[in-house]
């Protein structure tokens, strides 16, 4: 899959709390585009169906042959969301919505 987002992009982000994202009771919809904090940097990465048996984010990257997400390093605790990206605000050509994937 081509990544969604490219370097350059400017995203508008609803913030995560505490407890996730406000109105979705915490845990993001499968498919979504989040921003999550890991080893004090920010990733971005695509929520997937968790593995059976498995609590917490599993996050995959679009680009799967270059990504390092959790078929690496298992999952990530809600705490650790810091949002969810629902717009591209630029660069000017393109500018839109986030789909999640299907």
């Amino acid at each position: 899959m081509e990544p969604a987002l490219l370097p350059g992009d400017r995203l508008l982000v609803l913030p995560a709390g505490p407890s996730g994202l406000p109105g979705l009771r915490g845990v993001p919809p499968v498919g979504s585009v989040v921003i999550v904090e890991r080893d004090g940097r920010f990733d971005v990465k695509r929520v997937a169906p968790p593995p059976p048996g498995v609590a917490g984010l599993w996050l995959l990257g679009d680009n799967a042959s270059l990504s390092r997400d959790s078929r690496h390093d298992g999952t990530l605790p809600l705490s650790a969301l810091r949002g969810r990206v629902i717009y591209r605000i630029g660069p000017r050509g393109r500018r839109g919505r986030i789909a999640a994937a299907r």
